[in-house]
């Protein structure tokens, strides 16, 4: 999705309530009320996608697929958005979601479905809202070679249950595969997480000051092999042990899925990124499409 807006225009609001509540529509069933998650502030495009969503507002169903559009060091996520016959509509960016985030409900396209114009998805029941950061783009959301992978390491994409398969399908869903959501799983995310991105935080925020001190150590007579053997060897240790970090997760993540470990980097660097991505909830405000049921 190489014409994405700027970064500040790529910001996304997901609204999600619980889990639970996918099957019925809250305000006659007594579940819980659509959830908002936002970044702390909406952008230019947040809030011009929050403002057609009106109770009269025209409302089209479509499909919505996830792809990661970015490197894998600095991934980036897109919505491809489909009509009902498979046809594509266009793409749209994302850049934040909720834990709650699921494309495996239909949802309905708020606006004029072509390229250029303001959109915003609300699912089917009206119990999760996504305010684009982008306008709708033209053709599909064209994603890595690891995007597929990517996504269901996130949850977003997920294998059909077993106890919804035929008969003859049950052994594939008896092989004792772990999930995405095991405990395992999310300690080997964590753990890359801290190795890659929490312990350098705190290695250069020493080293930045450290760097000043050499020359006066180096002044007093102290060598200079001597001096950078704290941020050499530091360093070195840094980058191994996030290594190994990476390839653990990579093991973890071949447990869910045969062939993950071949994007261990992939994998590592997208769950991460988005670890920092996901919102806390509060309650969406704002109308809703009287169409969107």
């Amino acid at each position: 999705m190489n014409g994405v807006e700027a970064a500040d225009e790529e910001e996304v609001v997901d609204i999600a309530s619980d889990p639970s509540g996918r099957s019925g529509a809250p305000w006659d069933t007594g579940l819980p009320t659509p959830q908002v998650v936002a970044a702390r502030r909406w952008t230019r495009a947040q809030k011009a996608a929050a403002a057609i969503i009106t109770t009269d507002a025209p409302c089209h169903p479509v499909l919505v697929r996830a792809a990661i559009v970015g490197r894998a060091r600095m991934p980036r996520a897109a919505l491809e958005i489909l009509a009902p016959n498979g046809t594509v509509i266009g793409h749209v960016a994302l850049s934040n979601t909720s834990r709650s985030f699921d494309l495996q409900q239909r949802f309905w396209l708020v606006g004029d479905p072509t390229p250029g114009s303001v959109v915003a998805l609300v699912s089917e029941h009206r119990t999760q809202v996504i305010l684009p950061g982008s306008r709708l783009k033209a053709g599909p959301a064209v994603g890595q070679e690891w995007s597929g992978v990517a996504c269901r390491m996130l949850g977003w994409e997920r294998p059909a249950h077993a106890a919804h398969a035929p008969a003859g399908f049950q052994a594939v869903f008896t092989d004792e595969r772990r999930s995405v959501d095991s405990p395992e799983f999310a300690r080997a995310v964590q753990r890359f997480r801290t190795a890659a991105v929490t312990i350098p935080m705190v290695f250069f925020g020493f080293c930045f000051p450290y760097l000043f001190i050499i020359p006066l150590l180096a002044h007093r007579g102290y060598t200079l092999p001597a001096l950078l053997a704290l941020p050499v060897l530091g360093g070195g240790l840094m980058t191994l042990w996030s290594a190994h970090c990476r390839k653990e997760l990579g093991l973890e993540a071949e447990l869910i899925e045969a062939g993950a470990a071949d994007w261990d980097k992939e994998i590592a660097f997208t769950q991460s990124y988005w670890a920092s991505m996901r919102r806390p909830s509060v309650p969406w405000e704002g109308p809703l499409p009287e169409a969107a049921r």
